[in-house]
């Protein structure tokens, strides 16, 4: 696959294009040293241990022994705030005690940990009335937006549905449960597959989703098989891209009945910006077809067994 190529997203309905020749030279998409992701912090650092006085009060956590392995609070410095004009709720998800800054340093049950904090807090936002959407992410690295090094993810609860969900809401079908193209199939469990999509915004982007029809990710019960899963592609980007950074996002219905709808997460590599074209038009230009990008990914994972 050489020259340029269109593609439309079956379930976006996004249109981007496909430019490979504009990635001949393989530094621009691998960088030579990783991004900013240090697990010694250059300060202090208001997640760790010790430090929990420095955050809003606790909303949620998951402890042991040893003391808490997750806590969720409220961001300092929110977005959205129930008492401000722009209703909603803003939350930080403290993903481990330790201070790490990769999230290929977790184990498998600190990923089943992250989870099950989402499942939990998509379930006490579903039960208020005033929440229509909430959105779930991750920023891993600088360049893709994080401020602080420890391990972290976001939730916001808004009281509206963003217009892209609103547009993938109106299908009349679920364009996910008839199957995957092989070619773009990266990794896969009993219950859950991460591909490569037909027509990516980034280099390397991945879906990760439920093999059975579900809308809403608070109705999941495999968290610890959906773990293993996740790091085993996130270890693979690692070693294919090494150490980009990249944003996951959880795309999962919101409050009323759309039973076409499929979550998934998303993860994009921010292995350049984002410029005027995209940001003029609306459409991407992506340097590495899928189909390419998925069997890199594939036997990165295959090196590492």
């Amino acid at each position: 696959m050489t020259s340029s190529e269109y593609r439309r997203c079956p379930v976006t309905g996004r249109t981007v294009v496909l430019a490979p020749r504009r990635a001949e030279r393989p530094m621009e998409l691998r960088h030579a040293e990783p991004h900013h992701r240090n697990r010694v912090s250059g300060g202090h650092c208001p997640f760790c241990p010790g430090s929990e006085a420095e955050t809003p009060p606790e909303l949620f956590a998951i402890r042991d022994e040893a003391g808490w392995q997750l806590r969720v609070v409220p961001n300092k410095f929110p977005a959205v705030d129930p008492k401000s004009g722009a209703f909603g709720f803003h939350e930080v998800l403290i993903e481990c005690s330790e201070h790490f800054a990769s999230p290929t340093d977790l184990s498998n049950a600190q990923f089943a940990n992250i989870f099950t904090a989402y499942r939990e807090r998509l379930l006490h936002h579903a039960a208020d009335p005033r929440i229509a959407s909430v959105s779930v992410f991750k920023n891993v690295g600088a360049e893709a937006g994080a401020s602080l090094a420890h391990l972290h993810s976001q939730l916001v609860a808004l009281p509206f549905v963003p217009e892209p969900l609103q547009q993938e809401l109106a299908a009349t079908d679920c364009r996910h449960c008839g199957g995957h193209d092989p070619t773009r199939v990266v990794a896969e469990s009993p219950h859950f597959i991460a591909v490569c999509p037909y027509a990516p915004r980034f280099a390397y982007e991945m879906w990760v989703l439920p093999k059975d029809h579900r809308p809403r990710f608070e109705t999941i019960c495999e968290v610890e098989e959906l773990a293993a899963l996740m790091k085993q592609i996130l270890t693979a980007l690692d070693r294919v891209l090494n150490f980009p950074a990249y944003n996951w996002v959880l795309h999962t219905a919101p409050r009323g009945d759309f039973p076409y709808f499929h979550w998934r997460f998303e993860v994009f590599p921010r292995l350049s910006r984002v410029a005027g074209f995209e940001w003029g038009s609306g459409v991407f230009i992506n340097d590495v077809f899928p189909e390419r990008a998925a069997r890199e990914l594939r036997d990165a994972i295959l090196r590492g067994q």
